[in-house]
Formats: structure tokens, C-alpha cells, sequence
């Protein structure tokens, strides 16, 4: 195809890259309620200086150091508020979509791919969500796609490659916990491109390794060795990692079972999904037909390699923690629509084929709207400052707010950082989980006394109690005098009064 005559799937390319941009600005700007996960790293994040951020978190939760610390200078800089703390996911998704489209124009010169594979990215439901979620997941796509890009990318002198890769490789080790499998794979590249090259650069390969391990032991033994909650993770997570007999049914129906859980996350576009197997198949079998060993070894070793550690109990095979393979697999997938179309223009006895450009975002836009047009877009998890809002709004002066379990800890952020008003002395917080322990729930509840406010937030078991707690009141002969329904999350007001 002509440069020339291309303008037209520049424009698309341009197009598809702005939507990329309003789509997480407007979820991030809709600033719903954190959900609970959210909630546990924010109150680390809030109630700890920089220097006690360096030490092990509470509520069992575990992030890389230098995310924990550019969050609290952002939670600083937008206090009181979640967007504060999401704007550094925010930045770091629209940085990996930039250099994600770099990627794309390094390896591809055909635009109809481009376009295909940036709308993968652009119009997958999990990347927009995270790229407003208060964890480190977005932050491991932009390591996976930095690391790429400077990896691709063409240098005046190519000595800067590894100075570029050593400093960005180092601060990438205290920034995303998936770094190791990141550079593993970049210096695999390296060596192999070294090799490639008759040895010239190897011993810049040697310094940058150096680099890279000596930054990785000095994080390890400060950071990861000996942490409290190590052994509590590896029992959380026991069910994501990979049997380690690969002789045993259970080996490959771990495998099965991993391959589809990942597609399904990763892009949920009904009978499309499906299709992007095939197109994944072809785009390996085209990657080795065309010898791309450069691309094969940074396409299929992180995969690899995650399955491998996962088997050491040391990263779990999970989606969200998976996140940044997600730009891997589409341009495997990339390759795979490449060979389609070339095989159609050749066919066809044609060169450009403008309505393709327009159809592929076009139809991914409306999967990507139909498919979640029963939740609604912006995207919402679990809206708790819509219920405190209404209990707020309709309590009298003597109400008690009960909070219950799962929602003690969104509601605790809350309270702390003033987004409500109620008096301290009329809430009651569920100290315990009465998971299927209705005769406590129940004896505790017949404690109260008075107009009581019950907020849920609709987590784990805890839609059961919440049926309890009707069902209970039902048998007392008591009806709810006030009720309101958000996104997972429920509020009651009972007449506790004997």
C-alpha cells in the first residue's frame, strides 16, 4: 500500500485512538465507589506517610514500592478523593496505548492490522476498567509496553538501546511485580539479537543485566523476603497455580482451563472471542513461517514463563494479575489477521479496501456497547456513596446506621476522608462476618433498638445475610419503612423497637 494514499486509515487510526482516550477519561471522571479491593491499598495508601509504606501493608494487601509512593504523592495532590488515587492507573493506561500504537507501526506496515489490533486494546472492557482501578495492573502494561517499544524502536546509535533499557529495566523492578518476566524476556531479545549481530553488543548486554539483577536481589531481600503476608498469599491464591506433574490429568486441565479463562477476560466479545483463537493458531503458525524469531520469543516467553513460576507457587495464573499479557496476545493475534487479509487483497486483485477500515472499530464499538448495555456505561463495581448519599439525605437526627462487615471498610475510607456527615456516636460497625451463622446475626441484630439503617454492599456471601436480615424482620411482622437499591449495594431501614 502507497503512504501516499493512506491518509484515510490514518484518520481511523487517529479516531480509534481518541475514543481510547475518552472512554477511560469518562469512567475516570464518573469517579464511582471503590470497591473493596480498591478500598484495603487505599487505606494504606491515606493513613500511611512515604516511609511507612515501605514496610509490610495491613489488610493483607502486597504492591510494588514505587507504585505505592507515586500513589501517595497523587493521593496528596488530590486529597480527599478517589480520583487522586486513580489517576496514576489513568496515566499509565493512556502511556501504554500510545506505545502500544508505536509498537503496532514498528511491526506492521499494513494499516488494516493496525487498526484491528489498536481496536483490540482500545475496546477491551478489562483495560478501561483497570485503567481507573486503585491496583498495579495497568501499571504492569505499561512496564510490558515501554520495555517493548524501546526494545522495537530504531536508534541513531543502537549502544543507546541498552542505556535506555538498563535505567527503564531498574525502575521497573520497583514498580510492577510482573518486571522480572518482563526483562527475563527482554534480555532472552537482547541475546538472541546479539547473537544475531556477531556479539557486538554483548557486553552491553552483560552490564544491563548486571544492572537488572542487582536492582532485582536489593528489592528482594529488602521488600519481598520475609514478608508477613507471603505465606497467607500463596494459601489465597493456592487454586491459581499450575500442578506441577505434567504427566497428570489435573496439569492439563489447568492449562485448558487457564487459555479460556484468560480469553474470555481478556476480550469478551461473544462469538468474536472465539474467532481470536483461530486468528491467535494462524498468527503463530504465520510468526514461524515468516522466522519473526524476535517476535516469537518476546510474544510466547512471558506466557511460558508465567506458567513456569506459576508452578513454583511464586506468580499465579489469574486474570487481573495477567493483565499486561494482554498486548502479547493481540499482536499474536494481529499476525493472524495480517495473513487473512493479505490472502483477501490478493484474491481480490485489490490494495485498499476502506469500508474495512471503518467496520473492524465500528463492530467492536457496538460489541463493546451491547455487551455491557445491562451494566450500564460508565462501568460500576459496588456504589456505596450512593447509599450513604440517601442515608444521609432521608436519616433523622436519632437514626443508627448499622455497616455491615464488607461494607465497614469503604465505609471507614469514606468516613475518613469527610465525604460524610454522620455522627460518629449513631454508627454501629459489624465487627464479625456471620457467614451462615444466623443465630449470632440474628441475636445481635435483636440488640438494637430504635430506627436503624442496615447498609450492604453485596460481596461474597453477603447477599445472604442481607436475606437473613429481611427474613428475620418478616417474622417479626415488620416491614421495611425505607429501602434503596444501587449497584451492589443495598440499604434498609428497620423499627428495631420491641
Amino acid at each position: 500500500m502507497k503512504n501516499n494514499n493512506n491518509n484515510f486509515e490514518k484518520a481511523i487510526i487517529v479516531i480509534i485512538i481518541i475514543i481510547g482516550v475518552l472512554l477511560s477519561s469518562v469512567q475516570f471522571f464518573y469517579n464511582r465507589s471503590l470497591c473493596s479491593d480498591e478500598v484495603w491499598l487505599s487505606l494504606n495508601i491515606i493513613n500511611k506517610n512515604h516511609f511507612e509504606l515501605l514496610k509490610p501493608l495491613d489488610y493483607t494487601q502486597a504492591a510494588p514500592i514505587l507504585f505505592l509512593q507515586i500513589e501517595k504523592i497523587f493521593s496528596e495532590l488530590i486529597p480527599n478523593s478517589e480520583l487522586g488515587l486513580r489517576l496514576f492507573p489513568l496515566i499509565s493506561f493512556l502511556l501504554s496505548l500510545f506505545l502500544f500504537y508505536k509498537i503496532l507501526k514498528t511491526i506492521h506496515k499494513n494499516y488494516y492490522t493496525i487498526i484491528f489490533s489498536l481496536s483490540l486494546f482500545v475496546f477491551n472492557i478489562y483495560l478501561i476498567r483497570y485503567s481507573n482501578e486503585v491496583k498495579q495492573y495497568m501499571t504492569d502494561v505499561l512496564v510490558l509496553t515501554l520495555v517493548y517499544y524501546l526494545i522495537l524502536r530504531k536508534y541513531v546509535n543502537p549502544k543507546y538501546k541498552y542505556y535506555c533499557l538498563g535505567i527503564v529495566g531498574i525502575i521497573s523492578i520497583f514498580l510492577s511485580n510482573v518486571s522480572p518476566m518482563i526483562l527475563f524476556t527482554a534480555g532472552f531479545y537482547l541475546l538472541y539479537d546479539c547473537y544475531r549481530n556477531e556479539k557486538k553488543y554483548f557486553p552491553n548486554l552483560i552490564g544491563v543485566s548486571i544492572g537488572w539483577v542487582s536492582s532485582f536481589l536489593i528489592y528482594y531481600f529488602l521488600f519481598i523476603y520475609n514478608n508477613p503476608v507471603r505465606d497467607t498469599m500463596i494459601i489465597i491464591w493456592s487454586y491459581a497455580f499450575m500442578p506441577t506433574n505434567p504427566l497428570s490429568l489435573e496439569f492439563y486441565k489447568f492449562l485448558l482451563h487457564s487459555g479460556s479463562m484468560l480469553l474470555l477476560f481478556f476480550f469478551q466479545y461473544g462469538n468474536l472471542g472465539e474467532c481470536l483463537i483461530i486468528l491467535i493458531l494462524i498468527g503463530i503458525v504465520s510468526l514461524i513461517r515468516k522466522k519473526r524469531i524476535d517476535l516469537i520469543i518476546l510474544t510466547i516467553t512471558p506466557i511460558v514463563l508465567q506458567l513456569l513460576l506459576s508452578s513454583f507457587k511464586l506468580y499465579p495464573v489469574y486474570p487481573r494479575l495477567l493483565l499486561y499479557l494482554c498486548p502479547v496476545i493481540i499482536i499474536i493475534c494481529s499476525f493472524g489477521f495480517e495473513y487473512i487479509v493479505n490472502k483477501l487483497f490478493y484474491y481480490l486483485k485489490i490494495e485498499r479496501f476502506r469500508l474495512l477500515s471503518i467496520s473492524i472499530p465500528l463492530l467492536m464499538l457496538c460489541y463493546f456497547y451491547f455487551l455491557y448495555y445491562t451494566d450500564g456505561y460508565p462501568f460500576k463495581r459496588s456504589e456505596l456513596k450512593n447509599s450513604i448519599t440517601f442515608i444521609e439525605q432521608h436519616m433523622n437526627k436519632n437514626d443508627k446506621v448499622y455497616v455491615t462487615y464488607f461494607a465497614s471498610w469503604p465505609f471507614q475510607y469514606y468516613k475518613e476522608i469527610s465525604y460524610m456527615k454522620i455522627d460518629t456516636n449513631n454508627i454501629i460497625i459489624e465487627d464479625r462476618y456471620y457467614m451462615n451463622d444466623t443465630i449470632s446475626y440474628s441475636n445481635k441484630v435483636s440488640l438494637l433498638s430504635g430506627r436503624v439503617w442496615f447498609l450492604f454492599t453485596l460481596i461474597g456471601d453477603e447477599g445472604k445475610n442481607m436475606k437473613f436480615l429481611v427474613n428475620y424482620f418478616n417474622s417479626k411482622g415488620k416491614r421495611a419503612i425505607q429501602e434503596f437499591h444501587t449497584e451492589a449495594s443495598d440499604v434498609y431501614l428497620y423499627d428495631c423497637s420491641n
